[in-house]
């Protein structure tokens, strides 16, 4: 997925006198600001997560580069880095898009989120959407996590939206895209939600990152239906009347700790290589 708003890291990242060697194609690549141009909700501010991440880190020297870009971005709380495992656990009041980004853009080591969820014993659940479904261009990746039984932190990118107009998310009757987002179906509703998760603010390079919690919300009444990315106002989009820009289906993630995953079972090839086809064919 191309992201608008780019940063390109001004560092140079060296090698490491322990075989640390930074993918310098990641450098290069174009990345989304997120923590400078983030839409938050501002119920947010105590709406901390952990994200574990997979590392392509090779020694304590790569683990030290990893440390030092993320203790210094706005939210994080904390870093455990664990070289032998390749893994990275971090805390705080911050997307997982703009931890992923800073990695790969201030140390040019390949990131691959594995989990998602809050700071407590049990996982209430976490899921993604993936927006290319659309005939308009417009596309985007949505993180959903379950942060209590009414309540869901929704944060992501949505990008080559055709004007800097807000935009309506919403949750759809069904999981069918087989005539692309038309056949969605209305909008789905319960008892305590109208189908609308939230109105997006994009920027002016047309792209919307945000990061937000959504009140009556439960993931796992929506897994499985479409989320879809409305051009009109909410009467339009209550009356069927409105443009549907892009939608894709929402799917159960993994939370903390439940992922385990380092080949693609698709075509079993390890989960680096994988990421670097996403970065080469521009699907960040």
């Amino acid at each position: 997925m191309d992201e608008a708003d780019v940063l390109k890291s001004t560092e140079s990242p060296s090698v490491c006198p322990s075989g640390c060697k930074p993918n310098s194609f990641l450098n290069s690549s174009p990345k989304s600001n997120l923590s400078q141009s983030m839409t938050m909700c501002p119920g947010l501010k105590d709406t901390t997560v952990k994200m574990e991440f997979a590392v392509e880190m090779n020694s304590a020297c790569c683990a030290g580069k990893v440390k030092t870009a993320l203790l210094g971005l706005d939210g994080v709380s904390s870093v455990d880095v664990d070289v032998a495992a390749q893994r990275l656990v971090v805390e705080g009041n911050i997307a997982a898009e703009s931890v992923k980004n800073t990695i790969e853009t201030k140390t040019g080591m390949s990131a691959v989120l594995l989990g998602h969820g809050i700071n407590t014993q049990q996982s209430l659940g976490a899921g993604v959407a993936a927006l290319n479904i659309g005939s308009c261009g417009v596309q985007g990746l949505l993180r959903f996590v379950q942060t209590d039984t009414d309540s869901c932190l929704i944060e992501g990118t949505v990008d080559q939206l055709p004007t800097a107009e807000p935009v309506f998310l919403t949750v759809h009757q069904t999981g069918d895209v087989t005539s692309g987002c038309d056949s969605c179906g209305t909008l789905f509703t319960s008892s305590s939600f109208q189908g609308i998760l939230s109105q997006l603010h994009p920027q002016e390079n047309q792209t919307a990152d945000f990061r937000l919690v959504a009140q009556n919300v439960k993931l796992s009444e929506i897994i499985g239906h479409c989320v879809v990315v409305h051009q009109g106002d909410e009467k339009k989009i209550e009356l069927n009347q409105s443009k549907r820009l892009a939608c894709g289906i929402v799917a159960r993630a993994s939370g903390l700790f439940e992922n385990s995953k380092r080949f693609c079972a698709c075509d079993g090839i390890t989960i680096w290589e994988q990421r670097h086809k996403d970065t080469d064919s521009r699907k960040l």
